[in-house]
């Protein structure tokens, strides 16, 4: 069983909160304290799917929740910081009877949402490069060799009869394979799965085109991944839409 096999996605804490904050957005002038209340719940469940979602299997509080994800490079240290420090207020409405937050904790909470929130906004969509390069697995290498040269394409991915995926051709491996076929005279037999190794399908994860920026960055850390490939439902039985590499990823953060 592969990598994306295994991987389960689940729908992104942003889509699941967004309606939710939007209610908040209008309780608050009326009811600052009902409003807070629920934003500090909104923040302790939010946290707690996005934990879930980088693996986290533990008690949930919002504590251990922000604990669990700076270990995890989530999110950004100063988010994070903030965080933590509505814990006491948790803690402090939790067991100080009569105590309500103020109207103005209540609006600096729903602005401290709506920023965790807009984290998860970019969407594989905005970040893909459209218009995917791709070679047939039956294609004869040299060909493959002469897109990437024309091209500037430091990988392609392969697709076999049906249009699925069978996985990332890259530099090396044309290298390697055309260097090989020099010896013994038989490049122009070689075909590009003739130069796939057995783990090119394990340099990809196939994502779907609302999948959050998050999910992209958390397959790219994945050791020997070189790229995610877009397909309409993130399957592997689909021909790609879309691309992201490493790079693609950067110039957005």
């Amino acid at each position: 069983m592969n990598r994306n096999q295994r991987r389960k996605r689940t729908q992104e804490p942003a889509q699941q909160f967004q309606s939710r904050l939007a209610t908040l957005r209008q309780m608050v002038a009326q009811s600052p304290a009902a409003a807070g209340d629920q934003a500090i719940k909104l923040l302790e469940e939010y946290l707690e799917a996005l934990a879930n979602q980088q693996g986290y299997r533990g008690e949930a509080s919002l504590g251990r929740s922000t604990v669990f994800l700076r270990g995890r490079d989530a999110l950004p240290d100063s988010l994070l910081d903030q965080a933590e420090s509505y814990t006491q207020v948790r803690n402090a409405l939790a067991h100080t009877y009569g105590l309500q937050v103020s109207p103005a904790l209540a609006s600096e909470l729903i602005a401290f949402l709506e920023q965790l929130l807009k984290l998860e906004a970019v969407t594989v969509s905005d970040l893909m490069s459209a218009g995917v390069a791709a070679v047939r697995a039956e294609q004869p290498l040299a060909e493959a060799r002469d897109l990437m040269v024309r091209g500037g394409y430091g990988r392609l991915p392969v697709l076999g009869e049906r249009g699925e995926i069978r996985g990332l051709l890259v530099e090396r491996d044309v290298v390697v394979a055309l260097t090989r076929a020099e010896q013994n005279g038989g490049i122009a037999r070689m075909t590009v799965a003739d130069a796939l190794p057995p783990d090119a399908l394990d340099r990809v994860v196939c994502l779907r085109p609302d999948a959050s920026r998050e999910l992209v960055a958390e397959a790219l850390r994945e050791p020997n991944v070189v790229a995610c490939l877009i397909t309409p439902s993130g399957s592997l039985a689909q021909s790609p839409i879309g691309i992201i590499t490493h790079a693609d990823l950067l110039y957005r953060m």
